[in-house]
């Protein structure tokens, strides 16, 4: 069984104090998977000595195999595959990038702290436009539903079946991504052709489906939200981690809110039987018995 894991849900383990027979009765069995987005924000964690750590773990789970590329960039490499007519795609970084981060997890590169300052750049440079561009959004979709000019959708599944029937709009936001990756334009019928043989398409436009509904249409809370017992919204790599569901039999986070959208996004998930979304205490209570 492949055991996809979120950050999230890397840390928990880690600080676990049941980690060793977790981890070992995990790997006995299944297939532990990381992402290099995991390998990226474990790195970019403040505290040096923790950040090591978390890396030497990672390196456990992983052992002499590389991490499954970014989101983002796994999206493309499956479209360019469904364009070629590959049969098969290498969901793992590729040969240029995987002795970079097998040096990294077994040590042999140092974590220093500039290029550690570097990941957390990069994380708030992706992370920032991702939050403006609903903050920006939400006055526009306000003064639509005010001037009854658009029916404000009553719920998160509500706006995600209102956009699956809008082909022409999501054309307009996909076309020139395909075009920039292929070179060619994406025609309505190709669209549709494209979500059924990747839908990893599906899962990733969901989840802006769900930050539309949560940042600029709900009435209440629509902030990024605080820090606290059921966490921030979630936010873009929370997001993407959706594309990795197709490719995996469970899928374990420590994230309350992100465990939320993943299960709903799940639904455009065409992995028979479909993919478990599992909150790290679940996968915790159901691996340790306890004592009589």
């Amino acid at each position: 069984m492949i055991y996809c894991f979120d950050t999230s849900a890397l840390n928990a383990l880690h600080d676990d104090p049941a980690c060793e027979a977790l981890t070992a009765g995990l790997l006995a069995t299944n297939t532990l998977q990381i992402s290099a987005l995991n390998v990226d924000e474990v790195c970019a964690t403040n505290n040096a000595a923790r950040a090591r750590s978390l890396v030497r773990l990672l390196g456990r789970i992983l052992g002499d195999r590389a991490p499954w590329k970014a989101p983002n960039l796994l999206l493309q490499e499956l479209t360019l595959a469904y364009v070629r007519k590959e049969t098969r795609v290498l969901l793992s970084v590729g040969a240029d990038s995987a002795p970079a981060y097998r040096a990294v997890l077994s040590g042999d590169f140092g974590l220093t702290e500039d290029f550690r300052a570097f990941i957390r750049r990069w994380h708030g440079d992706t992370e920032r436009p991702f939050k403006e561009v609903f903050e920006k959004a939400r006055p526009a979709f306000q003064k639509l539903f005010k001037k009854g000019k658009a029916k404000s959708p009553h719920s998160r599944s509500a706006l995600i079946r209102h956009y699956c029937k809008a082909d022409e709009f999501i054309l307009h936001y996909v076309g020139p991504i395909y075009k920039r990756l292929v070179g060619t334009d994406l025609t309505p019928t190709g669209l549709r052709e494209l979500f059924s043989a990747v839908p990893s398409w599906a899962l990733y436009l969901g989840g802006w489906a769900l930050s539309v509904y949560e940042r600029d249409i709900q009435v209440t809370a629509y902030g990024a939200g605080r820090k606290g017992k059921s966490g921030k919204k979630p936010g873009t790599h929370d997001l993407q981690c959706a594309i990795y569901l197709p490719y995996c039999d469970r899928f374990i986070t420590g994230d309350p809110k992100q465990c939320r959208a993943l299960r709903m996004l799940n639904v455009f998930n065409p992995r028979n039987p479909r993919t478990k979304i599992i909150s790290y205490e679940g996968l915790k209570s159901n691996l340790l018995v306890p004592r009589s």
